[in-house]
């Protein structure tokens, strides 16, 4: 039997080495479709399968998240992640709950300032329970990590990630030992955690984690000294993340119905109102696998780009088939012949089905090559950080796919082939061999990949027509000429007075930069996704309906005119609005329409909180909506205050209008922000462009995938028709010259051949229709001021398959139109 395999394989090997165009096209056919396929899986399981890397029997670890926060709680605007220190603690503590429970949370937002040596820069830091990478079942590669004393005396340690640790360090050994500053306080490095392990935030690596602190100048979220909120010093905040280990041997629901009781007695415990009308506050968990607590944001998206590539390999598989049909039907005579010396059916069958499993391997391997590299590419281009290199899993996957494209494209030519009555083929000539049925099923496949393909264009025209509606939204303000960058305070500035004063220099000295025009700043950089939300306080009393909320910022002088917003009532920010002067702020037009219809704003009172203690501000200005957290911000009611007269503001982002190309700046910047201390690294500097176009960036991405797959599967359609068509043409040969010499016209001739492929379009594009509707009603909540039957990007990709159908077909009717009668006529 293993000589029969080998000497399959060699006659293979010959077979496909007589025939290299056929091959070629039947490899690379294949590795387009299996690549891609592979390629978005890699993406998928990186997102939303893989478990965490590097721990012990992951599939027992679970993000806890929460409903029904007390009302008069305070949280991190993640409502449903968000934990108190005191629930933490408690739960922690009942082992009948879970094995292990384990907190963290981040020091900054996105980052923290951080440096080693004399250059500063920043990182993702987070702070963790001293059971963090003993829970997770993470170890050390070297050094140690973290203990339970850790977290009680808040010692002053860090562990590295082990890609930080590459990055930063080029892997120094002697690390252990060594001092890293975060936030201008010293840290000893003790430990770098285990390869592939990159921490819990979503979406984004950490670089290194400390254990929990009680520093006032080490606060969760980034927030200051003097802010109201602290980790130790706020019962009512609910800022910690949690993930716990589940007991072996307990369900999920045996879990929460032991840890809820707990959890609720905790909620309350802090002196939190309980309202008998609302529900209780309740557990819930979630797989801790993929990119975290974001991953179910990326489960439609990803679903629907492996439906595309599915098609994109059914089409792959589709042209290999009838490229086989058309080879085998040249090898008619070789079938009959070895069949009429003796050969079996069986070992036929066992001949090509070898033949076709090679194409699929080399297909495959072409495939994952290409996979790896479109993988690198994508993981570029999302900007997630997380590995997303291919794994068991992908690998699996890859060998799936790959087996089923050898029986879809394999078994279905093989079965012609193995049924050539012996003898038939030594008979038949090129000019009564044809075999309609072979053509009418060729016909088919082409039609239907031309109806995919449809689909596939119309999805990927309504992406790219929303990334061009997201590109050129009307955002309120100029953004070109901006550049944005964030900066923490040094540790020296103590007070509110000291933070403001630091700030009111700084921007004095960036003013006085080349190529620096005017410079403000705020508290949350717009186009970044955070906001600073609370119930809107007009004239001491919250407004009645459907709008309750609002939105504010903290701002800085001249903020309205350096963005290039337009200011519709009354006056912007300014320098002379202190922390002595009185309360001011500037509001939005959503908000005046809103809390104040049909009076004149200026001169009523904002406050950000309730209470006869709560600062009442002095409305000064209405400024025209312009978005804040994102392009895709429907309107809010928003409310900007000085800077200068709200307490407890630490981290800022500064906005430059600057001459020419506004990054050119950066390198004067950085000089500049160096005189005022050793610990202060631009955070995130970019233009506010970018800033804006990374609130859309994985609709961007999409959008280019979904284009790429549409190219392709038109590309597959071409290839397809014109296989077909050419194939129907050599088997046509005589009868196309019979015609010319009985008077037939070359037009005549070409129109025939055109007719054909018109016909098939005509076909595809009407079962396409259907199924490209519904497919752009799956792409509706990605869509942006287009709606899933937009008539133009119908129209368009339906023109598109006509144009692929004529000129897929134009070489083989030209080819058909120029047949010699007299040669044709001599046909075999």
């Amino acid at each position: 039997m293993f000589q029969n395999l080998m000497q399959n394989i060699r006659y293979g090997f010959r077979v496909l080495r007589k025939t290299p165009v056929f091959t070629v096209a039947a490899i690379i056919t294949l590795a387009l479709g299996i690549g891609a396929n592979t390629a978005i899986f890699s993406v998928t399981n990186a997102v939303m399968l893989r478990y965490l890397p590097a721990s012990r029997n992951p599939e027992r670890l679970v993000y806890l998240h929460t409903t029904n926060l007390p009302d008069n709680s305070s949280q991190t605007g993640s409502d449903t992640l968000s934990f108190t220190l005191h629930t933490f603690e408690q739960l922690r503590q009942e082992k009948s709950a879970f094995a292990d429970l384990m907190a963290y949370v981040p020091l900054g937002v996105p980052k923290v300032a951080v440096r080693y040596g004399n250059d500063p820069e920043e990182a993702q830091v987070d702070m963790v329970s001293g059971n963090f990478f003993s829970g997770l079942g993470v170890s050390a590669v070297r050094g140690r990590t973290f203990g339970l004393d850790d977290e009680r005396n808040h010692t002053q340690t860090a562990v590295l990630s082990y890609a930080f640790w590459t990055r930063r360090f080029d892997r120094t050994p002697d690390v252990i030992g060594q001092t890293i500053f975060v936030k201008g306080i010293p840290f000893t490095i003790v430990g770098v955690a285990a390869k592939g392990f990159d921490g819990l935030e979503s979406g984004a690596a950490t670089d290194l984690w400390v254990p929990l602190q009680n520093r006032p100048d080490l606060n969760a979220w980034g927030q200051s000294a003097s802010d109201s909120s602290s980790l130790y010093g706020s019962p009512d905040w609910w800022c910690l993340m949690m993930v716990g280990r589940l007991p072996d041997g307990l369900t999920e629901p045996q879990v929460i119905a032991r840890a809820n009781p707990i959890f609720e007695r905790s909620a309350y415990d802090n002196g939190a109102k309980r309202d008998s009308k609302s529900e209780p506050p309740r557990l819930y968990f979630s797989p801790a696998r993929g990119i975290g607590t974001q991953r179910d944001g990326f489960g439609r998206p990803l679903a629907i780009l492996m439906a595309m590539v599915g098609l994109v390999l059914a089409m792959s598989c589709g042209n290999v088939a009838m490229l086989l049909v058309a080879r085998n039907s040249t090898r008619e005579r070789e079938f009959s012949l070895r069949l009429a010396l003796g050969a079996g059916r069986g070992q036929l069958f066992a001949q090509l089905l070898t033949e076709s499993l090679l194409m699929v391997i080399a297909g495959g391997l072409l495939g994952w090559v290409f996979a790896t590299w479109a993988t690198k590419a994508l993981a570029a281009w999302s900007q997630l950080e997380v590995d997303m290199a291919p794994d068991t899993r992908v690998l699996l996957f890859t060998m799936a796919i790959s087996v089923l494209a050898a029986l879809v494209f394999g078994l279905a030519p093989l079965r012609n082939a193995v049924r050539i009555p012996t003898g038939m083929a030594l008979k038949t000539t090129g000019a009564t061999s044809q075999d309609r049925r072979k053509f009418r099923g060729g016909q088919i496949i082409v039609a239907v990949q031309m109806s995919m393909c449809l689909v596939l264009l119309v999805g990927a025209g309504l992406m790219v027509r929303t990334i061009r509606n997201l590109e050129n939204a009307d955002l309120g303000l100029r953004t070109s000429g901006l550049v944005v960058f964030g900066m923490t305070p040094p540790q020296t500035t103590r007070t509110d007075a000291d933070v403001v004063r630091f700030y009111g220099t700084l921007t004095s000295r960036l003013r006085t930069l080349p190529g620096v025009h005017a410079v403000t700043l705020m508290q949350n950089r717009i186009g970044s996704g955070w906001a600073n939300n609370t119930y809107a306080h007009v004239d001491g009393a919250v407004p009645t309906g459907q709008y309750k909320a609002m939105r504010w910022n903290t701002i800085g002088p001249d903020y309205f005119h350096v963005l290039g917003a337009n200011i519709l009532l009354g006056r912007d920010i300014s320098e002379a609005d202190t922390e002595a002067s009185a309360k001011v702020v500037v509001i939005n037009q959503t908000f005046a329409q809103r809390y104040l219809p049909g009076v004149d704003p200026l001169g009523h009172h904002v406050s950000i909180g309730d209470g006869p203690k709560a600062t009442q501000y002095s409305i000064v200005g209405v400024v025209a909506d312009n978005k804040y957290t994102g392009v895709r911000e429907a309107a809010r009611g928003m409310a900007y205050f000085p800077y200068t007269q709200v307490p407890g503001i630490s981290t800022m982002h500064f906005e430059l209008r600057t001459e020419g190309k506004p990054e050119t700046v950066l390198p004067e910047v950085r000089k500049a922000v160096h005189e005022f201390g050793p610990d202060l690294p631009l955070l995130q500097p970019m233009t506010q462009q970018e800033q804006f176009r990374e609130t859309f960036s994985s609709e961007r991405l999409f959008a280019r995938l979904a284009f790429f797959f549409g190219l392709l599967a038109a590309m597959l359609v071409a290839t397809g028709l014109y296989g077909t068509l050419a194939y129907r043409v050599s088997r046509r040969t005589a009868e196309i010259g019979v015609r010319m010499a009985l008077g037939a016209q070359r037009g005549h001739v070409l129109w025939m051949v055109l007719r054909e492929s018109l016909v098939l379009g005509l076909i595809g594009t009407l079962v396409g229709l259907p199924l490209a509707v519904a497919g752009a009603r799956l792409l509706r909540s990605l869509l942006y001021e287009i709606g899933p039957g937009d008539p133009l990007t119908f129209v368009i990709c339906t023109v598109s398959i006509a144009a692929v159908a004529l000129c897929a077909s134009m070489v083989p009717a030209r080819r058909a139109s120029s047949v010699d009668p007299i040669v044709a006529l001599r046909y075999e």
